[in-house]
């Protein structure tokens, strides 16, 4: 994929302001993912699976949905095949570079968001057993660090044909897999190393 190019517009937050809808974290998805080139729907669900879908994670529905939007707020075209499926392929417009770029430029103080089905039954394993926390221990290493080597072999692949930017994110998803990875390998040997509630 190539690198999203600068746009000789500068950003001017007062046009975020004239929008009709407030764009949302989606609208963002789909725009950056249209600076690589034209797509379908398809074609932007299958991009975005292969990458930032590693680690930023929603609805189908909405990757078919939020293109049709973006069309109707001006920011994205759209070409219908004649004939056959009548494919909609869309493309960013100049506006939605620049909303793309307007959104990069604004300040990122969120906080990090963290859906964790692990820590979620952690929370509340005192009403369970043991043996299930045992279990939940093991199946959580195994799970981040099968994922953690697995992005080192997807690092591998990409490392010479992704932008440097695209590779930062990946080797942070890879620092953050190992750290856990460790949490749960430290917590298996506590746990093991206790003796067994009588």
């Amino acid at each position: 994929m190539t690198s999203l190019q600068p746009d000789p517009v500068a950003p001017d937050p007062a046009r975020a302001a004239d929008r009709p809808r407030k764009l949302n974290a989606t609208s963002y998805v789909v725009l950056g993912m249209l600076c690589h080139g034209p797509a379908t729907s398809y074609d932007l669900k299958q991009r975005i699976a292969y990458t930032i879908g590693n680690f930023w994670a929603f609805a189908h529905s909405q990757i078919y949905d939020e293109p049709v939007r973006l069309v109707a707020d001006g920011l994205v075209t759209e070409t219908v095949e004649q004939g056959g499926r009548r494919k909609r392929t869309y493309s960013i417009t100049g506006a939605g570079r620049l909303a793309l770029r307007e959104w990069l430029a604004s300040p990122t103080h969120d906080q990090t968001e963290i859906r964790d089905l692990g820590l979620l039954k952690l929370f509340f394993a005192a009403f369970g057993d043991r043996e299930d926390l045992l279990r939940l221990a093991r199946d959580r290493y195994e799970s981040h660090r099968a994922r953690a080597n697995g992005y080192l072999e997807q690092h591998g692949r990409i490392v010479d044909a992704a932008d440097p930017w695209q590779v930062k994110t990946l080797e942070l998803g890879m620092r953050y897999e190992r750290t856990v990875e460790r949490f749960w390998a430290d917590f298996i040997a506590e746990l093991e190393g206790e003796e067994p509630d009588k």
